[in-house]
């Protein structure tokens, strides 16, 4: 997300920059928001291969991938083995790569794969939660509790209420117009604490903590549920 905030960092006074700079704030949101879901979901899976595997197409068939990048369609789902070893699974990703390569046929497809994902939960603002205070190096830096929040039609962020702890690597979900952090790092150890934001008060509240902790989480709401899925603790890797 660091091309949002250096787009947000801009003075721009041509009308035509400022839609063109819309236009690809939107496009990045709703690229990092369907690689998340993808993400999570494999993730999910692959917890139990067994017995979640029946349920990976209709996973992917409620996930906008024709909205993907192709580069992430060939290099990243064509080629995950959960994907190239289900035949249902590997018509979403052709019909998916259909969208790129022939325009005119997309009229045809599921409206509701092509259509852009709406927040309608916290009406259309871009959160960004926590991270790390160093740009130059993933790895380095200390965790963040700032929270910022960017209005796409005002195009100005603004700064939220801290998070009660500092997290990097943290998943976020909105659920009942509700914000959730799940996890993360901060700086020292992963976590399993879960705060939620809610933007009427512009209040952070902790609630229950998770059974394990977690950091580097995907996570998505269903509905009035929350899935997760991430790395666990000691070095491990789990989705769960």
């Amino acid at each position: 997300m660091e091309d949002v905030k250096l787009l947000a960092e801009q003075d721009v006074d041509d009308h035509r920059v400022l839609e063109g700079q819309r236009r690809h704030l939107l496009g990045v949101v709703k690229e990092s928001l369907n690689k998340s879901v993808f993400e999570a979901a494999l993730a999910w899976v692959r917890y139990d291969r067994e017995q979640r595997g029946p349920c990976l197409p209709e996973l992917l068939s409620n996930i906008r991938l024709p909205l993907c990048r192709p580069q992430f369609l060939s290099d990243r789902v064509q080629q995950d083995d959960l994907v190239r070893c289900c035949h249902k699974c590997r018509d979403l990703v052709d019909e998916a790569k259909d969208y790129h390569l022939m325009p005119e046929r997309r009229p045809h497809l599921p409206a509701f794969r092509t259509r852009p994902r709406c927040c309608t939960s916290i009406a259309g603002l871009i959160y960004a939660v926590g991270g790390l205070n160093s740009a130059a190096n993933f790895y380095a830096g200390d965790s963040l509790n700032v929270v910022e929040v960017f209005d796409p039609i005002a195009n100005r962020w603004e700064k939220c209420h801290p998070m009660t702890t500092a997290r990097s690597r943290v998943g976020v979900a909105v659920v009942n117009g509700l914000l959730y952090a799940i996890g993360g790092y901060d700086g020292q150890l992963r976590l399993s604490t879960v705060e939620v934001y809610n933007p009427e008060t512009d209040t952070w509240t902790r609630v229950g903590s998770m059974n394990s902790k977690r950091r580097y989480s995907g996570s998505l709401s269903i509905h009035t549920e929350h899935l997760g899925s991430a790395m666990l603790d000691k070095q491990t890797h789990r989705g769960t």
